[in-house]
């Protein structure tokens, strides 16, 4: 009798250790004082290797001082001691970031448990997301949507994922309703904003933004996006000043750079391209689109030599492929014009030929006013006929036109230099 009340008080006083213990262990860890926490939690399953609770705030304490190896064994641990807990099932899940496949299979172990648990099913769709199974990652958000319909967030979240399986009509619908549910939440005016524009509704994408920057005027992206649908409109008047809002609210992405220095250039804002346009280039020196811009900004501020340099670049990069060696032959025969070194002018012209086997009216009428300064009248003339037997096809009348009304006086002044010359 007395052994078993000996046996009884000592298992009562254990019982009553361990418990002083995991609160102890607990005030640690919430308190965030893992190391301690970690000794602690050692210590008792030293004693007691199944002891749930200790596996469980180990394994976090560890995940908490970003240690996800040890984690991951004491949480996996927690779980084997007691595999139908819906908590130690999802926390074993979470940590398993190299096993994406068996965090799934966990996951939906507790869904079987409880189909309607939000942990397992906000996780499994960010997994299936992951793997780009996006049908499935489909399915298990519409269940979330089921259980909080007036959320935002997940109208938002499958209108990304309607996205990715480009079906971007329904992916419209659902970012609408995601931004009626809530029109002051910047995602997601941010995110129809972009749809339409990726729809090809720059307009509506406009429209949007307008309205985002009436909500919060400092969030970059409502201009950035601005300057990209006047951009695809072609108004790079109106895409210039979003731009530089853009940059000036904190984005300066590779394509906000980009595309202002573009259309910059393009509108003959030369001096303010230029800045841009180095940039750029000095991000991606292989991108045959940023040398040529840099070349064609060189060319606009007559330093020919540049504008020779990187015309050069782009055609190595090009490998002269033809329809951007188009334009590189010609900036670089123009920067030879304006160099007064005209013998490598018409060398670019002829090296254009020589690919394009054609010379367009523009090119024949520099052509020919290029012999003209070098005095080879013969040649102008035969150019400057070139362009005056075109517009007359063309049914263009002189005083119509200032190039076919100087090319014609060109024609009469040079035929009476040769006449009186014998030639």
């Amino acid at each position: 009798m007395k052994l078993y009340l000996l046996l009884i008080i000592y298992f009562g006083f254990s019982l009553n250790i361990n418990s002083q213990n995991i609160e102890e262990l607990n005030k640690f860890f919430y308190n965030s004082d893992f190391y301690p926490a970690i000794n602690l939690g050692t210590k008792i399953i030293e004693q007691n290797p199944t002891n749930t609770e200790a596996l469980y705030l180990l394994g976090l304490s560890y995940k908490a001082l970003n240690k996800y190896q040890q984690a991951e064994v004491f949480l996996q641990k927690a779980y084997s001691s007691d595999t139908l807990n819906i908590k130690l099932i999802n926390t074993y899940a979470k940590i398993l970031k190299k096993n994406k496949q068996k965090a799934i299979n966990l996951y939906k172990k507790t869904l079987h448990i409880d189909s309607l648990n939000y942990t397992a099913l906000n996780n499994l769709s960010k997994l299936y997301f992951e793997k780009k199974d996006f049908k499935n990652a489909l399915k298990i958000s519409q269940k979330l949507l089921i259980k909080d319909s007036t959320n935002s967030y997940y109208h938002r979240n499958i209108g990304y994922i309607y996205v990715k399986l480009k079906q971007r009509k329904k992916a419209i619908k659902y970012y609408k309703k995601a931004y009626l549910l809530d029109s002051t939440n910047n995602l997601n005016i941010k995110a129809l904003a972009n749809i339409y524009l990726k729809t090809s509704m720059p307009d509506k994408a406009i429209e949007i933004c307008k309205k985002g920057i009436k909500n919060d005027s400092l969030y970059s992206k409502y201009y950035k996006i601005s300057g990209d649908a006047y951009f695809a409109k072609e108004h790079l008047y109106r895409a210039i000043p979003q731009y530089k809002k853009a940059i000036h609210y904190g984005d300066s992405s590779y394509n906000v750079i980009k595309r202002l220095g573009m259309a910059l250039c393009d509108t003959k804002e030369y001096k303010d391209a230029l800045k841009y346009n180095i940039e750029i280039f000095q991000r991606d020196s292989n991108s045959y689109s940023n040398s040529f811009y840099l070349s064609k900004t060189y060319l606009g501020l007559k330093q020919y030599d540049k504008c020779i340099e990187y015309s050069e670049k782009t055609l190595k990069i090009l490998e002269f492929e033809k329809r951007a060696s188009y334009y590189m032959y010609n900036n670089m025969a123009e920067s030879y014009d304006g160099k007064k070194e005209y013998k490598k002018a018409l060398n670019m012209y002829d090296k254009k030929y020589n690919i394009f086997e054609t010379r367009y009216v523009d090119d024949n009428y520099k052509i020919a006013k290029i012999h003209d300064k070098l005095g080879n009248k013969k040649t102008a003339l035969k150019y400057y006929k070139i362009i005056a037997k075109l517009y007359n096809k063309l049914n263009i009348k002189e005083e119509e036109n200032e190039i076919y009304k100087y090319v014609n006086q060109r024609i009469r002044t040079l035929k009476e230099d040769l006449f009186f010359e014998g030639n």
